[in-house]
């Protein structure tokens, strides 16, 4: 492995252990989320090749959470997103250290970054099938304005497995250049309103919407009551039980190690200080 990569992945590594104490501290349920539960089931840990954590808590607790963390991360630490910090292009909340520099090379213009962790919320969606569909529509076009909104900035290039359509989608948005008519503050505004609407609490179904998978990482909320904790590098993380439902909604054959060229997908470079 990359030694650089590997400083990367334990500066975030204590960044998790920070929030996952405050969390523990204040009786508040995280999950971890996408990669990061797979690289707990694959490989004890971190995905060798991956840069990042994520991990998620229900709407409730989340905003909870944002309240807490100015008061408690050590000075060191620093919290962005839209609601803290008005010039942010972040919906989700990132925690950041800036130990270690990375240059994030996804989008067209290339940003030197903290190295940080990703908190979710856990959004409720309706319990009705028709208006949930109805919903899942709704928040994909707010989604879609949002990233056009930020799309020099936010958006992946090259990623290698993008479907058909969203090819197309980010075809338009180079030669459109649609982000100069688009107002970023009320895209996000609108897609968090849109996002609120159904109290987790009263919902059948939740989704992480806003992580790289959208609805492939809506489930019955029961899969989030049923939880425990995993080895994750040298410490003990929570995740949902039934660990072989959710990564095969998500990945399918999870177990099996991706092509070469499907590795690094965020391609950032460490910056040593």
């Amino acid at each position: 492995m990359d030694k650089n990569l590997r400083e990367l992945q334990l500066c975030e590594l204590d960044i998790l252990k920070e929030v996952v104490k405050i969390c523990n501290r204040h009786n508040l349920t995280y999950y971890m989320m996408g990669g990061t539960f797979l690289g707990a089931i694959r490989h004890k840990g971190f995905i060798p090749w991956d840069d990042d954590v994520d991990i998620s808590l229900n709407r409730e607790e989340y905003d909870k959470l944002l309240e807490i963390l100015p008061k408690e991360l050590p000075n060191n630490y620093k919290i962005d997103n839209f609601l803290t910090n008005k010039d942010s292009l972040i919906y989700a909340t990132r925690v950041e250290n800036s130990l270690i520099k990375v240059k994030d090379n996804s989008a067209s213009i290339k940003k030197i970054r903290n190295a940080w962790i990703d908190i979710f919320p856990l959004d409720g969606m309706p319990n009705n099938t028709i208006i949930r569909k109805l919903h899942e529509f709704r928040l994909l076009y707010l989604r879609l304005k949002f990233k056009y909104s930020t799309f020099s900035e936010t958006v992946t290039q090259n990623k290698k497995d993008r479907s058909i359509h969203e090819k197309i989608l980010v075809t338009i948005g180079n030669y459109t250049k649609i982000e100069k008519i688009l107002d970023k503050n009320k895209c996000l505004k609108d897609l968090d309103k849109a996002l609120r609407k159904y109290e987790y609490k009263n919902s059948n179904y939740v989704v992480n919407f806003m992580g790289a998978y959208k609805f492939k990482e809506m489930f019955k909320k029961a899969i989030y009551e049923k939880y425990k904790l995993y080895d994750f590098e040298n410490t003990k993380l929570n995740a949902p039980e039934n660990y072989n439902f959710v990564l095969t909604q998500m990945y399918g054959n999870y177990m099996q190690i991706p092509q070469k060229d499907m590795q690094n997908k965020h391609c950032i470079e460490v910056i040593k200080e």
